[in-house]
């Protein structure tokens, strides 16, 4: 009898697991979850200056939400040409619901950027074209079209460029504050950081003429070079706190520890391993930060 309530328990305990993994999925193809992460990373920003606005917080997650769905959605059959992911083929598979999920991204997105401060809409629209380019053909070498990504070795440094500006610089200015560019050179290293392990992961795909980091380096220094990249953004850290006193302590140790642990799933990436180890791990790095700073904030 006791042996039938612990396997009917374990049961639950695995249909339990497999409907969150399923829930997390669906976070995954829909592009919430990297939405949640640009979110978490501005208002995380915004609560360094004391600015409780989260109109360009929203703006993000939603226009995030639109630019990842629109680019994914309208090169989806090309992606599962490229490659055999079952990510693409959910894409693919739910298609009609994501062009209608974009679209009411894109029009939550305009309402929010008209309430954003009117000195960064330039900034922000400036923004929304790079990350179009992209993923999306922008240009013309020996008569085929590219895209911004498709230039060598320039990909992640567009990607952390890109999420710094938006998820740093820009909460400075709406929140009128001095710029602190050493904040902004910390955060676009550690989105260097845990954009090297999608690398890794897309060896198997990405052309060879990309030059990417672990191309060029090979998997295991191109994680040491993820984790240089960390270590520095932790000096910055805790520069800002010594000299500066942007942080409580708990704050910082809060995204310490983030950084610790993204240290580690940088690490251990490898092309052998699951997607959800890049899609779920790896990417809830930056949603990880942001939680941890609510609870130094709010618990301690």
């Amino acid at each position: 009898m006791l042996e039938s309530i612990l396997i009917m328990k374990n049961i639950s305990i695995f249909e339990g697991m497999r409907f969150v993994l399923k829930i997390l999925d669906f976070l995954v193809v829909t592009n919430v979850y990297v939405a949640t992460g640009t979110f978490s990373l501005t208002w995380l920003s915004l609560q360094f200056y004391g600015n409780d606005k989260l109109d360009l917080a929203f703006f993000v997650f939603f226009s995030t939400l639109f630019t990842y769905n629109f680019i994914r959605l309208a090169r989806v059959q090309h992606m599962i040409k490229e490659g055999d992911s079952t990510r693409h083929k959910n894409i693919f598979r739910f298609r009609a619901f994501l062009w209608f999920f974009s679209i009411i991204s894109a029009i939550a997105a305009f309402i929010f950027f008209l309430r954003v401060d009117e000195s960064i809409y330039y900034p922000l629209l400036f923004m929304g074209l790079i990350s179009i380019a992209y993923s999306l053909p922008v240009y013309k070498k020996q008569g085929i079209w590219l895209r911004l990504r498709d230039m060598p070795f320039i990909k992640i440094f567009i990607i952390a460029f890109v999420w710094a500006i938006v998820t740093s610089l820009f909460p400075m200015q709406v929140s009128d504050v001095p710029i602190n560019w050493l904040v902004v050179i910390e955060r676009f290293l550690f989105v260097f950081a845990i954009t090297i392990p999608f690398d890794i992961r897309d060896l198997r795909f990405d052309a060879e003429n990309l030059n990417t980091i672990p191309q060029v380096f090979g998997i295991k220094k191109a994680r040491y070079i993820g984790l240089v990249a960390i270590v520095i953004a932790e000096a910055l850290l805790f520069y800002n706190y010594f000299f500066f006193g942007m942080y409580s302590l708990f704050s910082a140790l809060a995204i310490y520890i983030s950084y610790e642990l993204s240290a580690v799933l940088v690490y251990k990436s490898h092309p052998s391993l699951t997607e959800r180890y890049f899609t779920l791990g790896v990417e809830g790095t930056s949603i990880l930060l942001g939680l941890l700073f609510y609870l130094s904030q709010n618990l301690l």
